[in-house]
């Protein structure tokens, strides 16, 4: 890990937020004073949690963590007490970062704290030594603590690097949680390109756009959702190259809104299991293939198998869920089961929906991220969600909730002509807001609490 920022030029800017501007040197200090502290008051510590907003400090955390040679375990700020405790007992966390105290029997410093001399034995890391723990995102359930190896992070970034052409001289802007790992992996990317990292402490429109404007930013990573809401504010190009958008496909009607402003839209298909991304289609193919995540990032393969599950073998996936070895998903042959449902069509992979979330109504597969990609070329629709209720008859039909307002007619027009009649939601539920998680994430399995 020390390498990374060692080798990048001391006088070049390495991390900006609205406050601060840091340069690899100023970088690299204050990891090491922070490495320091945390091992004079808590030398036996094996796996340190973080549990704070976005923050120079907290990127300043994550490589004091790896400069010890110790464990990573980002937590998410948004859960319960409860929700934290369990994480914290699952990945047997005996030290918690945090930028202000929380009331949970665990030894805890502040990110802020620093030592006035730098730790001098950083670790050298092998590739496959555990580097982090990072809980699945609990879109479906109870999280699972993923082990990412140092040769995980690495092939990541290497990867995203060679795929999407990342450069020293990129601006990468933060805007999603750096305990997802859409944010994490930003701070890893960054350390081993040279890239220029912005972080912003939550997402907000107004400041995002201006950033963007300000900064030269050249590189973003969103949801759908965010970028929705980007354009609806006026975004433009600027100098952006790279506008990486997961978390599922791109509605159409938003890539063809992208399309007309030359915006280079970036779907990709990845998980925390794999380190972040795994395909991920070039803004020049956005059009060409709407719905695909694109090919396979070499060298990973993609496959998928008589169940119509995505497989994914290389080396970002991880090996394996700590302590946990009973919820592994390896394939005999070495292949990783990802959960998700897809097809591969002339090398594209195309991402239909969670196997968990699949509906099958009548006989038929119905995907609730088509249906919710249909609705929301209603106009006045501003977020939908899709989840599956019990039927008599047909076993299982889709049952939608949907934020903002519109015309019924208009509603019925745009499913009758883009879905087929066992797709269309039996009852449609308005709702003030839905549940996503801190990375925007749609949590079907709550959908149901909003029912009245």
């Amino acid at each position: 890990m020390y390498e990374w920022i060692q080798k990048q030029q001391a006088s070049h800017i390495a991390l900006v937020t609205a406050d601060d501007r840091l340069t690899w040197a100023m970088l690299r200090t204050e990891s090491l004073q922070l490495a320091q502290f945390i091992h004079e008051q808590t030398p036996t510590a094996e796996r340190i949690g973080i549990f704070a907003k976005n923050s120079k400090d907290y990127v300043i955390a994550v490589h004091a963590v790896h400069l010890l040679g110790k464990v990573l375990v980002p937590l998410n700020t948004r859960l319960t007490e409860e929700e934290v405790r369990t994480q914290l007992q699952t990945a047997k966390v005996d030290l918690l970062l945090v930028d202000a105290e929380i009331d949970l029997s665990v030894t805890q410093l502040l990110i802020t704290d620093r030592a006035t001399s730098c730790f001098n034995a950083p670790h050298e890391w092998k590739e496959d030594e555990t580097m982090s723990l990072m809980f699945t995102s609990g879109t479906t359930g109870r999280a699972k603590a993923v082990q990412q190896t140092y040769g995980n992070h690495l092939a990541s970034a290497r990867a995203a690097e060679a795929h999407l052409d990342y450069r020293p001289s990129d601006r990468m802007l933060a805007v999603t949680p750096l305990f997802h790992m859409s944010g994490l992996s930003q701070v890893y990317r960054s350390a081993i390109i040279g890239s220029t990292l912005y972080v912003e402490p939550r997402f907000d429109v107004d400041r995002t756009l201006h950033v963007i404007e300000t900064e030269g930013i050249t590189q973003l990573s969103l949801v759908s959702i965010m970028l929705q809401r980007l354009l609806d504010a006026g975004l433009k190009k600027h100098h952006l190259r790279t506008l990486l958008v997961g978390g599922g496909p791109v509605p159409r009607s938003l890539l063809e809104e992208a399309e007309r402003r030359q915006l280079p839209i970036a779907q990709t298909y990845g998980m925390t299991e794999t380190c972040s991304q795994v395909a991920t289609l070039l803004p020049s193919e956005a059009l060409s293939h709407i719905g695909s995540s694109g090919q396979a990032i070499a060298p990973t393969r993609i496959r998928i198998n008589s169940d119509g599950e995505i497989e994914v073998k290389g080396p970002t996936v991880t090996k394996g869920y700590f302590e946990q070895p009973e919820s592994d998903a390896w394939t005999p042959d070495g292949y990783w089961r990802t959960g998700d449902l897809g097809t591969m069509r002339d090398g594209y992979l195309y991402v239909h929906d969670r196997r968990t979330d699949l509906i099958l109504s009548g006989g038929e597969n119905v995907y609730p991220a088509e249906i919710e990609a249909a609705m929301l070329r209603c106009t006045g629709v501003q977020d939908v969600g899709v989840t599956k209720q019990s039927h008599p008859t047909w076993g299982e039909v889709p049952i939608a909730f949907v934020v903002g307002s519109y015309d019924p007619a208009e509603m019925q027009e745009v499913l009758d002509s883009q879905l087929a009649k066992y797709k269309h939601p039996i009852a449609i539920h308005h709702a003030p807001n839905l549940p996503r998680n801190a990375n925007g994430k749609l949590m079907r399995h709550r959908l149901k609490e909003l029912l009245p």
